[in-house]
């Protein structure tokens, strides 16, 4: 219980810093005078209560609250204007959705009173902001949403959606404050500030351990493919300990993380379709989408064993792949399980075993160097893999990269756990900085880079990213593979139509992005560093006094590189 009368807006702040919230990334409208107000009654107050970064795009602001979460593992708060601002930030709360990334998302609700209340509408926006359901645009991105209706509920609002958020499978949370509300002084016997803990992790069933590892255990060729074990280290040493000690071959498909590193013995690459036509055993490790039906696939008769926080990834509408065994587990709990329980599991033959060890290990070895070799070649002009591999170099095996479909993971080698975070099954573009800007706030010692395309920069807004970066002073390295197109686009057309029209065509229609803008100089026009690579051979040395000057001299950089597609 409170002993002084409060606004609604001074609890959530302060019931925010209670909850261990640091930051709330923001990007204010007219629903925030209540938190200003309380925001400077606080200056000389005890209470603890997070620090708000202006962010000049609601897509960076959700950007940057992820970014914390990777690097931290702790949820932060996000708050936007009314409707016009959750409308801008959809995009990075779809990514956040798919990426089980825990957040409160908060935004004004447009004043429901026309007259007679404190905060009642004043400004003749309030009539057009107005919705009838505001939480209808993000339902579906959400785990949980509610509409404060009094101050009182303030405290028990906030704790309830930063359970829900850090609950497992994890996820963003949406709370909408109508003005008045936030304006109003609560009932100081009637606001109660019960703790609410985060549900905790469901732990592997041990039937469905047993049956998985006897499966695994009897397998002459099973084949693990995942695409999330390594959100935590646990979950890395968990993978590599399991891959190790049984000679089961893992592939990172699509990943979103450094699952297993890339110098491990048992390392099959990032695609699992040289391996699928000759397995009996597949162990899919938190993998939303661990191949494409519509091309290539396990044998019919080859069993597939599912697990993860959420191992039939619930929220997507339809995914129809294989599954004799479901595990939901915290995913490094249920990797220590199994590995234990095919110790204890009568099949398991340590001759095959050590067979399958002797076969494969060289055989991956030598892909390995195959494509480092192959990546570590400049050519005449500048390619994606090159410029990939000189990246990898510069930042070298401490350095934290953020790949929004920037570099050839392929062409890349990572070895720690949190050095890499690639694109969310979402796909939405224009996160990478603002994760990067997160994950350096969080981990200010880090060195960070976001690697990206020319098209994924426009939608980073990088104005607004380059502004927060010197405002706040959280030196970045920005690398932009400039193809002045989306390539991607005409990729996924060549999928379709692999003789068509777009096969022979040098210019396809929707793909060019050309004249291109000049980035270096975007990024010197807001008070950062910016550069220009057209050489192969000066790329190195370029990305080296980058990191360079990131690292020592505290500057953010941008570095545009000229990649040639042909």
């Amino acid at each position: 219980m409170t002993s002084t009368p409060k606004t609604a807006a001074r609890l959530f702040l302060e019931s925010l810093g209670d909850a261990g919230v640091d930051y709330v990334f923001a990007n204010a409208g007219t629903d925030f005078a209540p938190i200003l107000e309380a925001l400077l009654e606080h200056e000389n107050d005890q209470n603890a209560v997070p620090e708000f970064i202006i962010c000049p795009h609601e897509n960076l602001a959700v950007a940057m609250a992820h970014g914390f979460f990777l690097a931290s593992g702790q949820a932060q708060g996000v708050m936007v204007h009314v409707n016009v601002g959750v409308a801008n930030a959809l995009c990075g709360l779809l990514n956040a959705a798919r990426d089980n990334i825990p957040m409160l998302f908060a935004s004004g609700r447009t004043p429901i009173t026309e007259q007679g209340r404190l905060g009642s509408r004043d400004n003749f926006i309030h009539w057009g902001q107005e919705m009838f359901d505001q939480a209808a645009m993000l339902r579906e991105f959400v785990k949980w949403d509610y509409e404060l209706r009094c101050p009182e509920q303030t405290g028990a609002a906030v704790g309830r959606a930063l359970a829900i958020a850090r609950s497992e499978p994890a996820g963003p949370v949406y709370l909408s404050l109508p003005r008045e509300v936030l304006a109003a002084t609560a009932n100081p016997e009637a606001t109660p500030q019960a703790a609410a803990a985060a549900a905790s992790p469901s732990a592997p069933d041990p039937v469905a351990i047993d049956r998985a590892a006897q499966l695994i255990a009897a397998a002459k060729a099973p084949l693990l493919i995942t695409s999330r074990a390594g959100r935590t280290a646990r979950g890395v040493a968990a993978l590599s300990t399991l891959a190790e000690k049984l000679a089961i071959p893992v592939v990172e498909v699509s990943a979103n993380y450094m699952c297993l590193p890339g110098d491990h013995e048992m390392h099959a690459g990032f695609t699992p379709a040289p391996y699928l036509q000759d397995i009996d055993l597949t162990i899919v490790v938190d993998a939303p989408v661990p191949w494409t039906p519509s091309q290539v696939g396990p044998p019919d008769d080859c069993p597939v064993i599912q697990i993860g926080p959420d191992p039939l990834f619930e929220p997507l509408p339809f995914r129809g792949f294989r599954s004799d065994i479901a595990i939901k587990t915290e995913t490094a709990a249920g990797l220590e399980a199994l590995l234990a329980a095919a110790y204890v599991s009568k099949y398991l033959d340590q001759l095959t075993i050590d067979a399958r060890r002797a076969a494969l290990a060289p055989k991956f070895a030598k892909a390995r160097a195959a494509r480092r070799v192959k990546a570590a070649t400049p050519g005449a002009k500048l390619t994606h893999g090159y410029a990939s591999h000189c990246l990898n170099q510069a930042l070298g095996k401490d350095g934290v990269l953020v790949n929004e479909r920037g570099c050839l993971r392929e062409a890349m080698e990572f070895t720690e756990p949190g050095t890499f975070f690639g694109p969310t099954i979402a796909g939405g573009l224009g996160a990478s900085i603002g994760i990067a800007l997160g994950i350096k706030l969080a981990a200010p010692e880090r060195m960070v880079a976001a690697a990206l395309g020319d098209g994924s920069c426009i939608f980073n807004n990088p104005v607004a990213c380059l502004q927060v970066a010197v405002a706040r002073q959280l030196p970045i390295l920005i690398v932009v593979l400039n193809n002045e197109a989306w390539h991607s686009v005409k990729s996924s057309t060549l999928q379709v139509y692999p003789d068509g029209a777009t096969a022979h065509s040098n210019h396809p229609p929707l793909t060019s992005l050309t004249p291109s803008p000049d980035y270096a100089g975007v990024a010197k026009a807001c008070g950062a560093e910016g550069v220009k690579v057209c050489d192969p051979a000066a790329l190195q040395e370029t990305l080296n006094d980058a990191v360079t000057a990131v690292r020592e001299q505290n500057k953010t950089v941008l570095v545009d590189i000229a990649i040639d597609m042909n």
